[in-house]
């Protein structure tokens, strides 16, 4: 297997922001190099943790790496532009080091809407002193929201009180969850069957009673949180499952 880095990035002794490491424990990588590796599997935050062949990277054999910032290419099934995650929703019986194709992977899922982020604050992670379980996607771009992936709706929320506001939640027909929180309006019901890129409702800001207010502190007041979460309720980094196709860059 090998790494085909995709833009100037830097590797990591924890996955981590960069800002948050000293020197000796990150290095600079430039887009267009390659590394020969044994192994990676998912750390969090949108990392992986990738085992290099010799000669290692600034000496060391493990490093963790933004994921979105590489592509994966196994010799045996061919380029792998989607992490695997060891729990995938595809098939939860996949090792890591017999990933899926990114067509299989990413196919299942795609992003609910374009927009933007603005950075670890509005991505999954701790942020704030608490799990931020989704990712926030804003921007000046259109504020239809679209089921990303088909299921059934088993709940929808149509006011604006609570930290979640007017949400709506689809269960998959293998069990795994998407939510949609903050809505300005909703355009599904209780029980209905929606299909992958179905209009499903209008991106709001809605939540603690108001519309259109910041709600999670990330630098937007119109805003769709986006969550995917396992059978047993447990949320994931959506990023390890939405294809990386440039809808919701990271530009905070």
């Amino acid at each position: 297997m090998k790494i085909i880095i995709q833009q100037n990035t830097v590797l990591k002794q924890k996955p981590v922001a960069s800002n948050e490491l000293n020197s000796a424990d990150k290095i600079s990588i430039y887009a267009g190099n390659q590394y020969e590796i044994t192994d990676y599997k998912s750390a969090g935050y949108g990392h992986l943790e990738i085992k290099f062949r010799p000669p290692y990277p600034g000496q060391r054999e493990t490093w963790y790496i933004f994921a979105p910032h590489i592509q994966l290419i196994d010799d045996k099934i061919g380029s792998i532009n989607q992490p695997v995650n060891v729990n995938t929703p595809v098939d939860t019986n996949s090792p890591v080091s017999s990933p899926k194709p990114a067509a299989t992977v990413s196919s299942s899922w795609k992003w609910p809407m374009r927009g933007t982020s603005m950075g670890p604050r509005t991505e999954f992670g701790y942020a704030r002193g608490r799990l931020h379980a989704g990712v926030d996607i804003g921007g000046y771009t259109p504020d239809e929201c679209y089921a990303a992936s088909n299921g059934v709706v088993e709940y929808v929320k149509n006011n604006t009180s609570g930290a979640d506001g007017r949400s709506i939640h689809i269960r998959r027909p293998d069990g795994w969850e998407h939510r949609y929180l903050h809505l300005r309006s909703i355009r599904v019901r209780v029980n209905d069957h929606v299909s992958q890129g179905q209009l499903i409702g209008i991106r709001g800001g809605s939540g603690f009673g108001y519309e259109g207010r910041e709600i999670d502190g990330g630098g937007y007041s119109i805003h769709l949180h986006f969550e995917i979460r396992r059978p047993d309720g447990t949320p994931v980094d959506p990023r390890l499952f939405l294809p990386n196709d440039g809808s919701v860059p990271i530009v905070g």
